[in-house]
């Protein structure tokens, strides 16, 4: 208990004689974790997201209405023979129509303005590889039965992609602050043993362990990163809450994340930041304890 005492005294009386530090390196571990656990739920949500439109329709034919119906007919038919392609579904002017009622169901000024005659008929097609919408596209190229085509696929493929360079221009700048942040720690456990190079020489003089004379500056490492990356975690999880209810999950982006996956990522920050302070610890005060 007597060495509990001292560890956690020592640790302290090293944090009051130098707070602003303290508080930087606190904020910093902060900014970086929570850059981290952000920029990784978001992830997470994006692909849970993709997961759900790739089971959708990833290719509507907007049929031409001066066609005849057997061609339309044909159309599916030829839709439904490709390999690519797992189901078809056709689409009347009629059931157009009640789509988009039901879309714009809070908007009659919208819906008194609409002539539903001209919305066309149309093919919605679900493919096994959404990745496969091209060889689509270019099948139908020339088709007289096609109006025009639209497809989700290209849209799916751009937001993974700027997701992915979000993630890793987001986890560079968390790591560049951790950087910050590390070299924060060591400057202050280096003041702080240098400050106490006598005492560290008596200590070591009367049989003291490097590990117990460690001890007070590997606590007030662990403690200022672990501290911060609480904070950080706090912030991130309130976020996330905040989000499901906000206007952006009444939209078509779902705001929807496993609790296993932020409690797995909670518990990889926290062990991350402990890691991150025993290395700052032993890098900072390692060559005043050799000395």
């Amino acid at each position: 208990m007597n060495k509990l005492t001292y560890v956690a005294k020592n640790a302290m009386l090293n944090m009051r004689r130098s707070p602003l530090i303290v508080f930087a390196t606190i904020i910093a571990v902060l900014v970086s974790s929570f850059l981290v656990f952000t920029t990784l739920s978001a992830r997470s949500i994006v692909e849970n997201n993709t997961i759900r439109w790739q089971n959708g329709v990833h290719v509507v034919v907007f049929l031409d209405d001066r066609v005849t119906t057997t061609a339309h007919k044909q159309l599916q038919e030829s839709l439904e023979s490709y390999p690519e392609v797992r189901t078809v579904d056709y689409f009347t002017k009629a059931e157009a129509a009640e789509e988009f009622k039901a879309l714009f169901n809070d908007q009659p000024e919208l819906l008194s303005e609409v002539d539903f005659a001209i919305l066309p008929s149309s093919l919605r097609v679900n493919l096994n590889n959404p990745s496969d919408y091209q060889l689509i596209l270019e099948r139908m190229d020339g088709n007289p039965a096609v109006k025009e085509i639209r497809t989700s696929g290209e849209a799916i493929e751009r937001l993974l992609n700027l997701t992915n360079t979000l993630v890793v221009s987001a986890t560079s700048f968390a790591f560049l602050i951790g950087f910050a942040a590390f070299i924060l720690i060591v400057n202050t456990l280096r003041l702080a043993a240098y400050s106490k190079k006598k005492e560290i020489k008596i200590m070591r003089l009367v049989g003291a362990s490097a590990t117990y004379i460690r001890l007070p500056f590997i606590f007030e490492a662990v403690f200022e990163s672990l501290i911060g990356t609480s904070i950080a975690v706090g912030l991130g999880w309130a976020l996330i809450e905040y989000s499901k209810g906000s206007i952006v999950s009444d939209s078509i982006f779902d705001i929807t994340i496993s609790d296993n996956y932020l409690i797995y990522l909670t518990l990889l920050l926290l062990l991350s930041s402990l890691i991150f302070g025993l290395i700052a610890s032993f890098v900072g005060i390692r060559k005043v304890i050799n000395d």
